[in-house]
């Protein structure tokens, strides 16, 4: 059984919402670890529990910078590769830097791991990749994939670079796509949104599209122990590992459990209108989580209850109840 303790942990992008939850779990398991961030999308004080942890090292800068990138991956056993703008709408507004940091970093990794024999990568994909599906769920082995944002764009490219490294260099890769992950350190997605919109009215909540599109949610802990757990399980060169829900919500379910978490009542639902509330959004994100069902694991909550406590991790106000 593979360990963490004494490991030697690259987390590119170790302050961003999943990579600071990663950094302090592998600090707790004995793991000495180094992190990567520029702290443009990542925030500094996302890792202020471990800034002092004798086993931390912190280096800012940008994936972008190859010498850099040489530097930090020399010596490590494993690489979490964390460090790619998540923003949908940002890579639309932003292709040429988008595809800088999100193709040519992961690139950059791949080969400095290739120079300095770094054998395990880790890295976060995404339902996005799959675009618009007749049937879901989806499972591990759906295909053709055709994503319809950017974004999901580049996630494919990325699983697809993972993919070649590692059957081609002898590389152990283990590529996670994930529903949405959510908790109190997120930035962006609906579950912020909708909270952060409610901080200002609390008597209306303007919702993109018509509620009726379905998301499945993970809470940032069920995630953090699904990839450890992978990573102590999964021997093959390649392994895609869907981590979601066994359900799913639509985004007016979503808007209820949060104004139910908080306390909020006699909210107004204002919608924008259409299946969908933006270029590149889809219809759902539901998948079946085939590997990790072999593996005997499954999320501590439901989405709903992923939504609810994120809700209160995320809130200003917190739950009254």
């Amino acid at each position: 059984m593979v360990t963490i303790l004494n490991q030697r942990i690259l987390v590119t992008g170790g302050a961003g919402f999943i990579g600071s939850h990663l950094v302090e779990r592998l600090l707790y398991e004995g793991a000495k670890v180094t992190v990567l961030d520029n702290f443009n999308t990542g925030k500094e004080h996302n890792l202020k529990m471990v800034y002092n942890h004798p086993n931390f090292r912190f280096v800012k800068g940008d994936i972008r910078n190859r010498s850099l990138v040489d530097e930090v991956v020399d010596g490590q056993n494993i690489v979490f590769h964390f460090c790619d703008d998540s923003d949908i709408k940002s890579a639309a507004a932003h292709p040429d830097s988008y595809v800088e940091q999100n193709i040519m970093g992961l690139y950059y990794v791949l080969e400095s791991m290739r120079k300095h024999n770094v054998k395990t990568i880790l890295f976060p994909s995404s339902t996005t990749v799959l675009g618009e599906i007749k049937k879901w769920p989806a499972s591990e082995d759906h295909g053709p994939l055709a994503p319809l944002s950017l974004y999901g764009g580049a996630k494919l490219a990325a699983e697809g670079l993972i993919s070649a490294w590692a059957n081609t260099f002898g590389l152990t890769a283990i590529v996670f796509r994930f529903v949405g992950i959510i908790g109190g350190r997120m930035d962006h997605g609906v579950v912020h949104d909708f909270v952060r919109k409610l901080e200002v009215n609390d008597k209306e909540l303007e919702i993109l599209g018509d509620g009726t599109q379905s998301r499945s949610f993970v809470i940032i802990d069920d995630c953090i122990d699904a990839m450890l757990l992978c990573l102590f399980k999964l021997k093959d060169p390649y392994q895609l590992v869907h981590i979601g829900n066994k359900d799913q919500i639509s985004i007016n379910t979503t808007a209820d459990a949060i104004c139910s978490a908080l306390s909020y009542s006699e909210v107004k639902r204002k919608y924008t209108g259409g299946k969908v509330g933006w270029i590149g959004d889809s219809t759902s994100n539901f998948i079946l989580t085939e590997t990790l069902d072999k593996l005997g694991w499954r999320p501590a909550k439901t989405s709903e209850q992923a939504v609810s406590e994120a809700a209160k991790r995320l809130s200003l106000r917190k739950a009254v109840s």
